[in-house]
């Protein structure tokens, strides 16, 4: 006779046995750790694990394995690659031993879970300095484009400037070549007048001493000789 198929419900039996022996073997494979903690870290690890239904020890377990990569990522990235070589060897030592403690063969492994995650790091750490170098390098870039407008924008003010000075000092040399100009004929004017009266004095003189000498001589003429009077007398 064949026997039935289960139920959803009388599934569940079997699935509770499966895990049950799952929960065996991996305890098996496991190293026990003793902590003393501080009261306060206790209370906060009691509190977590009770608030998502967990134990303390899966709760601590979970909290150790993330920590335990944190501090791995801030090792040097040398001395992180080897330390991470150093813990799988640890490791696949470890579990040889604990299988040997359970009477076991062998226990189930992952070989090489630390050098793993030493590449992930050196690959987030690579990517995020590449983006680092970009963000640098376009910024770089802007402050070059910025200073380049900068100094047209200083290079036009300057020219604008200069082309507004530029019809003021054309005007004013312009007064200035004017005003020489005026000095120019001014003094040309007065020398010229000079000459002129310097040539005009001397005909003048000449004149002068002529009819002074005309004058003197129509006295000498009017002016009797002193035989003259003699005579009369």
């Amino acid at each position: 006779m064949q026997a039935p198929e289960l139920t959803n419900t009388q599934a569940l039996i079997d699935r509770y046995y499966t895990e049950e022996k799952a929960k065996k073997e991996q305890a098996l494979t496991r190293a026990t750790l003793n902590l003393q903690l501080d009261a306060n870290d206790l209370a906060m690890l009691s509190i977590i694990a009770k608030r998502f239904g967990k134990s303390r020890d899966e709760l601590a377990k979970d909290v150790l394995s993330n920590a335990l990569i944190d501090l791995l990522t801030q090792l040097e990235p040398g001395e992180r690659k080897l330390i991470a070589r150093d813990a799988d060897e640890m490791g696949a030592s470890m579990s040889r031993e604990i299988a040997e403690e359970n009477g076991l063969k062998d226990v189930e492994h992952k070989p090489n879970v630390w050098t793993g995650h030493e590449r992930n790091i050196a690959r987030v750490e690579k990517k995020r300095a590449k983006e680092l170098e970009e963000a640098r390098k376009a910024a770089k870039k802007s402050q070059a484009s910025a200073n380049f407008k900068e100094e047209v924008s200083t290079s036009n003010e300057q020219s604008m400037q200069v082309s507004e000075q530029k019809p003021d000092a054309d005007h004013t040399d312009s007064m200035t070549k004017i005003d020489a100009l005026e000095t120019s004929d001014i003094e040309t004017n007065d020398i010229e007048a000079e000459s002129h009266q310097a040539e005009v004095e001397p005909e003048s003189a000449i004149e002068t001493a002529e009819l002074d000498s005309t004058a003197a001589s129509e006295d000498t003429a009017d002016i009797p000789s002193e035989e003259q009077t003699s005579v009369f007398a």
